[in-house]
């Protein structure tokens, strides 16, 4: 019973003889207190008497005799001391405290009511409901006991612990680093100064003292977590998946332990690792709603589009009313570039947020991601609106601020998009966002050169930047100044060797300017770089299949880019239109039908497809495609040879 609290040393001279008898000293049984007697030894007799009764269980009897023997001698606090350890020991926290604090009253510097002031404090500070007050009093009655001849581990402990969430790092640091010498081998030690160092920013430190830690014999399993979290924070995946198998091994029940495993091995390119992490444990517990939303987005990284699905309406039937089922949902459906999809799951939630309980931030997630899909339905006008709840959700948002002035100026209402770029200015003075779009709002209202000039003193502040020098060039390229682009590009290209950015720019550039033999070497430099580089794959592959030589060598290229990125619709018209060079009619077909569903305001998409219909002589679905490609946005494609071609096949149907 006394491991946790103690009465410390007795103000009363006395020994015990090794048969534990008391054996008194001379000193005198009365004394004179302000003229008044005061009987030591009755007192002591008490204070004895109450430590019998409360071993004997009689705690109001122990309770009496204490309060009989503080009674007696008012100088003294030890014995108020004891009453507040007794009362602590049963858990009447409230008793103690005033205990405590009579104590200190007459005697302000007593060790042992300090002490258990200061671990009660601590000990409510700890609850669910503790308080920085608890805390501070804990720390401050705790500094008070410290001062003994020899140190108290458990209070140390306590004051470290105290320290850590207190803003007390660098304090807690010198007593910890202090206590592991004394203890080396104690592992909640270790564990806390990791802590501290973390506070402080040492991480490294926090790292190298777990790793010793979690050496030394049998590691906490707290202790494992901790460091592959800090493993998993700088990166070091497969360190960070060794130990969390460790801390599973360890704790096979913990779900948040596998899910946590599953995430290392995903950021350790493990996926199908995590995957079967994954599926054990939302095997063992169906419910876990956390499992099933990650389950999806593992089986959404390995390509597994209808088990992603299948998952993320496990999750929606588990949380019916919830929103995570949803968020997993509209993830497969974006990756799909299914956006119809994506507006139908979430228009309802949307309508309902408030009766749902969403919270801000996960509206906003929301927003943007309806938002998006809006803009790549061409739907303008639903865009801007979910892009103006966004801003007024978070007027500083950059993010909804910049989409918003974008799809302003997409829609025409040029006005409106300066009127939300001069708010966000306010917001982001300096932002290379804000000065590209303020540049295209000069540029379109006829003003090139000073759009231009904005761009080029951005680039002088923000030269080291790949980004100020890909806006600048993208601003040439809009306006058809392409060899003052690609002057620019090629000197950036030196600057940031490593930007595949920069060349998969300089590469469209050049293919845009017709210089088709460079633009090919710049799709080529990029691929030795990133041979996995979807978009210059695809570029590149388009290029050839639309030059109309090396045919295979651009099927290759594009099969490439599709399987990194099956559904793009992009992907899908240059692969079935290199396929349509080649007469592979069929495959052909398969491409092009799936990038015109998904990409029906594309002109170019749709002329493609309106071709291969004519060639299958289906000629109303021709006319039907080469409709949409006039309909569509008129980029790239010439209305006067489509509405012949349009003609022709309806002479086709004549016949």
């Amino acid at each position: 019973m006394r491991n946790w609290f103690s009465s410390g040393v007795l103000v009363w001279l006395l020994f015990l003889s090794a048969d534990g008898q008391v054996m008194a000293q001379p000193v005198p049984s009365q004394t004179a207190v302000d003229g008044e007697a005061v009987d030591r030894s009755e007192a002591y007799r008490l204070f004895l008497r109450g430590r019998h009764l409360e071993g004997e269980d009689d705690i109001e009897g122990a309770i009496r005799s204490y309060r009989e023997a503080s009674d007696i001698d008012r100088t003294s606090g030890e014995v108020l001391a004891e009453l507040s350890a007794l009362y602590a020991r049963r858990n009447r926290g409230e008793e103690a405290v005033t205990a405590g604090l009579e104590s200190l009253g007459r005697d302000p510097s007593n060790q042992s009511a300090h002490r258990i002031l200061g671990l009660i404090y601590a000990a409510r500070a700890n609850e669910r409901d503790g308080t920085v007050e608890d805390a501070r009093l804990g720390i401050r009655h705790l500094e008070q006991a410290r001062d003994t001849p020899l140190p108290d581990f458990h209070l140390e402990l306590t004051l470290a612990r105290l320290y850590l969430v207190n803003d007390g790092a660098q304090k807690a640091i010198g007593l910890l680093e202090e206590l592991q010498k004394d203890e080396p081998g104690f592992g909640e030690t270790g564990f806390l100064l990791a802590q501290a160092y973390q506070q402080v920013g040492r991480t490294a430190d926090a790292i190298t003292t777990l790793e010793r830690v979690v050496e030394s014999g049998r590691p906490s399993y707290r202790a494992l977590r901790s460091l592959a979290d800090l493993y998993g924070r700088g990166g070091r995946w497969g360190d960070a998946v060794e130990t969390y198998e460790r801390a599973v091994e360890r704790n096979p029940r913990s779900a948040r332990t596998k899910r946590e495993l599953a995430n290392a091995l995903l950021k350790n390119n493990q996926a199908e690792e995590a995957r079967d992490v994954l599926d054990e444990l939302v095997t063992l517990r169906p419910n876990d709603a956390a499992g099933l939303y990650l389950l999806s987005e593992v089986e959404l990284d390995l390509g597994n589009f209808a088990a992603a699905e299948n998952a993320a309406r496990r999750l929606t039937e588990l949380e019916d009313g919830g929103i995570r089922g949803t968020l997993a949902l509209t993830e497969v459906y974006s990756r799909r570039r299914q956006h119809r999809r994506v507006v139908d799951a979430l228009e309802p939630v949307l309508q309902n947020a408030e009766e749902r309980g969403i919270r801000p931030e996960q509206l906003a997630g929301l927003l943007a991601r309806i938002g998006f899909a809006y803009e790549q339905l061409q739907d303008h006008q639903a865009a801007i609106r979910t892009y103006e709840e966004g801003v007024k959700l978070i007027p500083t948002s950059l993010a909804f601020g910049a989409r918003l002035a974008q799809t302003y100026i997409n829609a025409g209402r040029l006005d409106d998009a300066r009127q939300i770029l001069q708010n966000m200015q306010g917001y982001h003075s300096g932002s290379l966002t804000l000065v590209r779009l303020e540049a295209r709002l000069l540029g379109d209202g006829g003003d090139f050169e000073a759009g231009l000039e904005m761009l080029r003193d951005a680039l002088q502040v923000h030269g080291d930047e790949p980004t100020a020098h890909l806006f600048m060039a993208d601003y040439y390229g809009h306006y058809e100044r392409f060899e003052e682009a690609i002057y620019l590009l090629e000197s950036a290209e030196s600057q940031f060797p490593n930007d595949t950015s920069v060349l998969f720019q300089l590469g469209a550039l050049l293919e845009q300017s017709d210089r088709h033999a460079d633009a090919e070497q710049a799709f080529r430099r990029l691929l030795e770089r990133d041979p996995e580089h979807g978009a210059t794959l695809n570029y590149l592959g388009y290029m050839l299949a639309d030059g109309g030589d090396r045919l295979e060598e651009s099927v290759r290229l594009l099969e490439r880019a599709i399987k990194i990125d099956p559904h793009n619709g992009a992907y899908l018209d240059s692969l079935g239109w290199a396929y349509f060079k080649l007469d592979r009619l069929d495959l052909a077909e398969m491409m092009l039908q799936q990038a015109s569903e998904q990409m029906a305001w594309n002109s170019v998409i749709q002329d493609h497809f309106g071709d291969l219909m004519l060639k299958l002589e289906r000629y109303r679905e021709a006319i039907a495609a080469w409709e949409r490609a006039l309909a569509g946005d008129g980029d790239e494609v010439e209305r006067e040879n489509i509405e012949q071609k349009i003609g022709d096949a309806k002479r086709q149907l004549g016949r």
